[in-house]
C-alpha cells in the first residue's frame, strides 16, 4: 500500500472515531440505565410461625432518599367523588431532579401491615382489561395501599383495574398473615401471580413467573435464598439476620444501595440498616408516625395524584444515605470519552509517522 494510500486511511480512522464517539457514549448511557435492571434491588418476604418479615434493598443511581407518611384521610377524587384512604409510610427519592423518580414511591407499607417494592424489568406491552376500572389516581401503587389490606384484596384489585399500556417491573407484596405474591406480567400480556409457596420468596431482577424476561441467573437471588434456606427456627428469624442477608446482596458503585429497610407487617415497625455491615438497624413505628398530626402539610400534587383535588397531607423524612454515588453517569461518559481521545491521538501519531517517513529518501538495493 502506498503512503498516499496509508494516509487516506489513516484519516477515515480518525474521522470514524471522531463520529462514533457520540454514538458510542449514548449507547453506554442507554447501557448505564439498563444496569439498574441487571443488578438492583432483592426484595423478600420470610415467614416462620407467627414471624413475618419483608426487606428490601433499594439500588439505585440517585442519592435524596425520603420516607413519606401519608396517615388515613378523606379525599376528593376528580372522577370518583370521595374516597377513604389508609394511613401508609412510602420510600423513594426526590430532589433529584429527576421528573420520572422523584416523589414516587418505591416501596412502603400501610396500618394495616400490607406491606410492597418493586423490581425493575424491560418494559413489556400490558394487555388492558376493557371490563376494568380506571384507577382514581395515576398513582396506582400508591392507591393499592390506600385501598388493600392484605394479599388477596392486592390481587383481586390488579384484576379488576386498568393499568397503563407498559409494565416495567414486578411487585412484591406481603401482609400479615406471611401470604406474599409477586405481581407481573406473563409472555402474552397478561397480569400473572407468584404465590409464595415456603417460608421465603426472594424476587430480583428477573421475572419469576418467566425467567428469560430480566436477567437470570442472578447472583443476588442465589444468595439470598441460599441464606434464607439455612434459616430453619423462628427465634433465628430475626431483623438481625434479614440485615446480614440484605448487605450480602447489596451493591457498590454507580447503582449502590442507597437505604435498606425492613418491614415487620405484624407489629407495625419498620426498620432501616445502617453501619458496617448493616449491624444497625434504627425502628421506627408506624401509627405512632401516622399519628403526629400536626407535622403534616397539604401537597397538591405528591405522587403524581392529580386525579385527587387538592392533594393528600403529607410528613416528609430524609433517609440518611448508605452509600453514596456521585456523578453516576456522568464518570463513565468521562473515562469513554478520555479513552477515545487515547484512541485517537495514536491514530494521530501514526499518522503523523507515516508523512515524515514519505518525506524521507528512500534508497532501495536490488
Amino acid at each position: 500500500m502506498s503512503a498516499t494510500k496509508k494516509i487516506y486511511l489513516s484519516f477515515l480512522l480518525i474521522s470514524c472515531f471522531i463520529l462514533l464517539q457520540p454514538l458510542y457514549c449514548q449507547n453506554m448511557k442507554a447501557n448505564q440505565e439498563y444496569s439498574h435492571i441487571t443488578s438492583s434491588c432483592t426484595i423478600f418476604t420470610a415467614v416462620i410461625g407467627d414471624t413475618v418479615l419483608f426487606g428490601n434493598n433499594e439500588d439505585y443511581k440517585l442519592n435524596n432518599a425520603y420516607r413519606w407518611y401519608v396517615p388515613a384521610q378523606n379525599v376528593s377524587t376528580t372522577y370518583f367523588g370521595y374516597k377513604e384512604i389508609y394511613g401508609a409510610v412510602f420510600f423513594g427519592f426526590d430532589n433529584n431532579n429527576n421528573t420520572d423518580v422523584d416523589t414516587w414511591e418505591q416501596g412502603g407499607m400501610n396500618e394495616f401491615g400490607l406491606c410492597f417494592d418493586g423490581n425493575g424489568l424491560p418494559d413489556v406491552q400490558l394487555n388492558l382489561n376493557p371490563s376494568s376500572l380506571y384507577p382514581y389516581t395515576p398513582n396506582a401503587l400508591a392507591q393499592v395501599l390506600w385501598d388493600c389490606k392484605n394479599v388477596s384484596e392486592v390481587i383481586n384489585w390488579y384484576q379488576n383495574h386498568k393499568w397503563s399500556g407498559t409494565f416495567g417491573g414486578q411487585i412484591h407484596y406481603a401482609d400479615t398473615t406471611g401470604d406474599a405474591v409477586v405481581v407481573s406480567v406473563n409472555s402474552t400480556g397478561q397480569w400473572i401471580f407468584t404465590r409464595i409457596d415456603s417460608a421465603f420468596l426472594v424476587s430480583t431482577n428477573f421475572n419469576l413467573a418467566d425467567v428469560n424476561h430480566g436477567e437470570h441467573p442472578c447472583w443476588r437471588y442465589d444468595t439470598a435464598t441460599q441464606m434464607f434456606g439455612e434459616i430453619n427456627a423462628e427465634e433465628d428469624l430475626t431483623v438481625s439476620k434479614c440485615a446480614n442477608i440484605l448487605y450480602a446482596v447489596h451493591q457498590e458503585g454507580m447503582y449502590a444501595t442507597k437505604y435498606s429497610n425492613i418491614c415487620d407487617p405484624v407489629n407495625l415497625e419498620f426498620y432501616f440498616n445502617s453501619g458496617d455491615e448493616f449491624s444497625v438497624s434504627t425502628k421506627i413505628n408506624l401509627l405512632e408516625k401516622l399519628a403526629e398530626s400536626e407535622s403534616y402539610e397539604q401537597k397538591n400534587e405528591f405522587f403524581g395524584v392529580t386525579g385527587i383535588d387538592g392533594g393528600v397531607l403529607v410528613k416528609t423524612e430524609k433517609i440518611d444515605i448508605q452509600f453514596e454515588t456521585s456523578e453516576n453517569t456522568e464518570t463513565e461518559s468521562t473515562e469513554t470519552s478520555i479513552l477515545f481521545v487515547i484512541l485517537s491521538l495514536s491514530v494521530c501519531v501514526f499518522v503523523y509517522g507515516l508523512v515524515k517517513k514519505r518525506n524521507q529518501v528512500n534508497v532501495t538495493f536490488y
